[in-house]
């Protein structure tokens, strides 16, 4: 009963901070982003064996990723109440995109390892096995943007794993992987043609992605927390 009860207070810790105020500006422009981006690049997406990829995919996939790192970092400082600049693009921002590059490399890989499936569930596969891998590095992925000084070494953070580490691996799988696989199948779907159901699956999609975002924020947030406390 004990660990029940402790995997509830995980999840409240992680998710009750996600009700600020100081969250409604941030997660209203994560919606326009992520929406306009997602329409954008399914709307563009490559056909099979084209040899280029469309214009219009490579500026919103960049506008995508520049627009989630900024608004993810503000964020991630606000949960952590990060005595940095909200938005400033200090050598934490730097750090973090650096910390990004290699993480995005991790799921490449395994994208590799996996075969390179592109459908829903080959995407939740990897999906589910990146988790697993980067899990214990949370804590640290959120002290990497909000603590000062810069919290560059990564061992003080990977301690007392006891408190976070199964909670957030047991809520990372439960809520985020299937709302990922929804996700991923959404796009799938429209990508296929989803006809007269393009602009209610696409208006559904952008929410959604804020969702797991946001969600997944707060899970790393509250791991952060669980370790400061220690």
């Amino acid at each position: 009963m004990r660990g029940s009860a402790d995997l509830l207070a995980f999840l409240r810790e992680a998710a009750t901070p996600l009700f600020s105020r100081r969250l409604l500006v941030p997660a209203l422009l994560l919606t326009l982003l992520l929406t306009a981006t997602n329409i954008v690049i399914v709307r563009n997406a490559p056909q099979p064996g084209a040899s280029a990829l469309p214009p219009l995919f490579i500026a919103a996939a960049l506008a995508r990723v520049g627009g989630l790192l900024v608004l993810a970092l503000g964020i991630i400082r606000i949960l952590a109440a990060s005595p940095r600049p909200t938005w400033l693009p200090d050598g934490a921002f730097w750090l973090t995109v650096l910390a990004s590059i290699l993480l995005f490399t991790v799921a490449a890989l395994l994208d590799f390892a996996t075969g390179g499936r592109s459908d829903a569930l080959g995407l939740v596969i990897s999906s589910a096995l990146f988790t697993l891998i980067v899990a214990p590095l949370a804590p640290w992925l959120v002290a990497l943007a909000a603590e000062k000084p810069l919290a560059w070494r990564p061992g003080p953070w990977l301690r007392n794993m006891n408190a976070w580490l199964l909670h957030f691996v047991f809520w990372s799988l439960l809520l985020i992987t299937p709302l990922g696989f929804l996700h991923a199948s959404i796009d799938n779907w429209v990508i296929r043609g989803a006809g007269d159901w393009f602009w209610p699956a696409m208006l559904f999609d952008g929410p959604l992605s804020v969702v797991i975002a946001l969600l997944g924020l707060g899970l790393n947030n509250a791991a952060y927390r669980r370790v400061a406390r220690s």
